[in-house]
């Protein structure tokens, strides 16, 4: 049965990544770590589902939860991250830090496979100190010689309420530049699952 542990999983795009994880994969089961554990809204699939088990700590402390962690997983996403932080060093713990945490596991629990989730653009007011952390965390992923993909998604949209504009302006700016082209959510879980299986 292959183990998948997610690191901030409890969030919009980790929900779905299940939610569509689960469906490809009838025999798939996951451990989410984060600060909140179980999320206190979720689909319906996922609600009491068993094949999912919430671990509320801080991704951080490692000693704190890793007997929480199977012995041995097959992969692990790393969803920790901001792009509405205040300064740098915010920017740097959540972008950077949860990379080298994520590199850390797949050492300690000999995970083979990884996805790193990067990013194309953040908030007007900090998008540079959004990119560079983000660019460190790819860095920290691609010199720890572990096999982990990295996506870099401009705006994930889906359905979740309030993204509309975003959306409108994202795809306008995706006119001029096609990288920044706004992405599914379902796509982007598609996207990461094809990294973390193949």
């Amino acid at each position: 049965m292959k183990k998948v542990i997610l690191l901030g999983g409890s969030g919009y795009i980790g929900t779905h990544l299940v939610g569509r994880w689960m469906h490809a994969d009838p025999e798939a089961e996951f451990i989410s770590v984060s600060r909140k554990g179980k999320p206190e809204k979720l689909p319906e699939n996922l609600a009491d589902n068993k094949r999912i088990q919430w671990v509320s700590a801080d991704i951080f402390e490692v000693d704190s939860y890793l007997s929480k962690l199977p012995e041995r997983a097959d992969a692990i996403v790393d969803f920790v991250g901001t792009a509405a932080a205040k300064d740098a060093q915010t920017f740097e713990k959540l972008n950077v830090d949860s990379a080298k945490v994520m590199v850390e596991l797949m050492h300690r629990l000999t995970i083979p496979k990884g996805c790193y989730i990067s990013g194309l653009i953040g908030m007007p007011a900090t998008n540079k100190l959004f990119i560079e952390s983000k660019r460190k965390g790819e860095a920290v992923a691609k010199t720890s010689k572990k096999d982990i993909g990295i996506v870099r998604p401009s705006l994930v949209y889906g359905d979740r309420p309030g993204v509309g504009a975003m959306v409108f302006f994202v795809k306008l700016m995706g006119l001029f530049k096609k990288e920044l082209k706004p992405i599914t959510v379902d796509r982007l879980a598609d996207q990461i699952i094809q990294i973390c299986t193949k």
